[in-house]
């Protein structure tokens, strides 16, 4: 069978203040907000960057593991996904830490409502882990710029 050929896809967003804690982001069609909570200083009206990241990452594993499922005939009926992550803010409020800014460890716990064997839940598991592009650019470094218009 030829392999098709794909072409990269370059993915942009556009971001608006609304107050010091709350931007409103364009995405393709969608608005999206991000605040943070009142401890964290904000008003508490959307999820904040970090919890967005977890978004991300579940909402990733989500349409993966369906399509992996699909893929390798495996009977998947629903999925129930958990995400945790742990972070110290010390650095965020200018404090002066040797941890890193962002999650020192994020957990995933999967629940998938099928009747397959440990073999190809394992065979699952392992695809999904490897395809996903939201666990590529946690689980490796990103070449990230920051400039000024």
């Amino acid at each position: 069978m030829e392999q098709m050929e794909i072409q990269k896809i370059e993915f942009a967003i556009q971001s608006e203040t609304k107050s010091k804690s709350q931007s409103e982001i364009s995405v393709r069609n969608f608005k999206v907000s991000v605040d943070e909570p009142e401890q964290l200083g904000g008003t508490n009206l959307a999820p904040n960057p970090v919890e967005y990241i977890l978004c991300g990452l579940a909402g990733c594993v989500h349409i993966l593991g369906f399509k992996v499922a699909q893929e390798i005939g495996m009977d998947l009926k629903d999925l129930k996904i958990k995400i945790i992550g742990e972070l110290n803010p010390e650095k965020l409020f200018g404090m002066k830490t040797e941890e890193r800014a962002g999650y020192q460890g994020i957990k995933v716990i999967l629940e998938p409502t099928t009747n397959s064997n440990e073999r190809l839940l394992k065979q699952w598991l392992d695809i999904m882990a490897e395809r996903s592009p939201v666990l590529d650019n946690l689980l490796n470094s990103t070449p990230v710029s920051i400039s000024l218009l």
